[in-house]
C-alpha cells in the first residue's frame, strides 16, 4: 500500500506538538510495514540534522518537497497538497492537523485533536475559529475516516458535527520518546545545575507547558499560585514554558508584578526539546489546569518521569490521567491553589508517583502504530471502515 502524510509538522526545523507525535509514530508505523510505500509531503527544505532526516533514510519513506512561492489563500494545503498526492498515486493520505482540504482527489484519513477553538472563548480570533470551523466541516464531510485522540475528542465530534461514533477511531498517543528516555540522565546533579543556571532556577520549581493558546489557563495558574501561603513561594517557583509569543510573555510577567508573585515565576518563551527532560524531570510538580484538551500528552511525560501531576476535572485529562492525578476545577483558582498545595505534600506526592509509573504503561507507541496501520489498513480497503479504538483502562 502507497500511504501519504501532510508531514509538514513533523519535518519542521523545530517539530513541536503533532510534529513529535508523528515523530514518534511514524518511526514505527513504517518500521511495521516495510513493504508499504510511505510518501511524506512537505514545504521547507529538510536540514541534515532535522529529526525527520532518520526516516528520510528508510528505504520504503521518500520525502515530497512542494514549493508553492508565497502560499496564499492556503494553495499549499487546498490545492497543491492534493495534486501531489494524486500525482504520487497514494491510495490514501493522512492528514493530521484538524482540517481537510475542500478538494481531495485521493481517499484520506484526518485527525481531528481537539475542538478548543470552538469550546473555548477566546482561544482564536473570530476569523482564525471561523477557518478551523471550516476545516473540521472540511475534514468531517470529505475524509472516509477520521481519528481522534480520545474519546473526549470524539464525543465533541459528534456533539457539534453530528459525526456518528463509527466514523471515528480514538487512537491516543504516547509518552514523549525522548523525554522518557533522557530522564535519568537529566537528573544528574551537573545537568541540574547547568539547567538552573540557564534559566534561573533554584530550589523545587513547578512546571506548566502555558504555551500561547488562552485554554492553556496560564493566567488562571498564576491567581491560583499567588494564593498559597508566602512560605511555600519562598521555597517552590513555578514555571511556564512556551509562553509565545513576546507580547504574551510581558503580559504575564506584568501579572506576576501584579499579584506581587514576581520573583517566585519564570515565565520562559521556547524552550529546545533537549532542555525540556530536565526542566520535567527535576519539578516537584506538574500543574496542567486546561480548560481542554484533545489529549494532554503532558500528564504522559510526567508520568513518565515520575513526576506527581495535577490537571483539570473536564475534558480529555481524566480519560488520560484516571486516578494517577489531583484533579481541580480549572476556572476556580482557590480550587486551583488547594490541588498545588495538596501536589506538595510528600505522601500525595509519592502516591501519585506510583500510580503514574503504572498508568503511564498503559501507553504506548507500539500500540498507536499498530492501531494507525490498522486505521489505513480498513480505510483504504473498505467503504464503510469499522473504527479502531486502543481502550485504555
Amino acid at each position: 500500500m502507497r500511504i501519504g502524510l501532510d508531514a509538514r509538522t513533523l519535518t519542521a526545523p523545530r517539530p513541536r506538538g503533532t510534529g513529535r507525535n508523528l515523530l514518534d509514530a511514524y518511526r514505527l508505523v513504517t518500521a511495521l510495514r516495510p513493504d508499504w510505500d510511505f510518501v511524506l509531503f512537505h514545504q521547507r527544505p529538510l536540514a541534515d540534522d532535522a529529526p525527520a532526516a532518520e526516516l528520510a533514510a528508510r528505504p520504503n519513506v521518500q520525502l515530497r518537497r512542494i514549493d508553492v512561492p508565497g502560499d496564499r489563500l492556503d494553495a499549499w494545503f487546498q490545492l497543491a497538497l492534493p495534486l501531489a498526492a494524486r500525482q504520487a498515486r497514494v491510495e490514501l493520505l493522512h492528514l493530521p492537523a484538524n482540517a481537510a482540504p475542500a478538494w481531495l482527489p485521493v481517499p484520506a484519513v484526518a485527525t481531528i485533536h481537539d475542538l478548543a477553538p470552538l469550546t473555548v472563548s477566546g482561544e482564536l480570533p473570530p476569523r482564525a475559529t471561523a477557518r478551523f470551523r471550516r476545516g473540521v466541516r472540511r475534514a468531517v464531510r470529505r475524509a472516509k475516516h477520521l481519528i481522534t485522540v480520545s474519546a473526549a475528542t470524539r464525543s465533541a465530534l459528534h456533539e457539534l458535527f453530528g459525526v456518528p461514533s463509527e466514523r471515528v477511531s480514538v487512537v491516543p498517543w504516547a509518552p514523549d520518546a525522548h523525554i522518557a528516555a533522557a530522564a535519568a540522565e537529566a537528573r544528574q546533579p551537573q545537568r541540574v545545575a547547568e539547567l538552573c543556571q540557564r534559566y534561573g532556577l533554584h530550589g523545587r520549581w513547578l512546571l506548566a507547558f502555558s504555551g500561547w493558546a488562552p485554554r492553556k489557563n496560564a493566567r488562571g495558574l498564576l491567581c491560583a499560585f499567588a494564593r498559597l501561603p508566602a512560605a511555600v513561594r519562598a521555597t517552590n517557583q513555578l514555571v511556564l514554558v512556551g509562553c509565545e509569543p513576546a507580547e504574551r510573555r510581558a503580559a504575564l510577567r506584568k501579572l506576576t508584578r501584579d499579584l506581587g508573585v514576581a520573583s517566585a515565576c519564570r515565565i520562559l518563551g521556547y524552550v529546545p526539546h533537549a532542555d525540556l527532560p530536565g526542566l520535567l524531570a527535576g519539578a516537584c510538580g506538574l500543574a496542567m489546569p486546561s480548560l481542554c484538551e484533545g489529549f494532554g500528552l503532558p500528564l504522559l511525560d510526567a508520568m513518565a518521569c515520575d513526576v506527581p501531576v495535577l490537571t483539570s476535572n473536564r475534558s480529555s485529562m481524566p480519560e488520560v490521567a484516571a486516578d494517577a492525578a489531583l484533579y481541580c476545577d480549572p476556572t476556580d483558582p482557590d480550587h486551583i491553589a488547594a490541588g498545588l498545595a495538596e501536589l506538595l505534600q510528600p505522601a500525595t506526592a509519592a502516591r501519585l508517583v506510583a500510580r503514574g509509573r503504572a498508568r503511564v504503561r498503559e501507553f504506548t507507541w507500539e500500540r498507536t502504530a499498530a492501531a494507525l496501520c490498522a486505521v489505513y489498513e480498513r480505510a483504504a480497503g473498505a467503504r464503510a471502515p469499522v473504527p479502531v479504538e486502543v481502550v485504555v483502562p
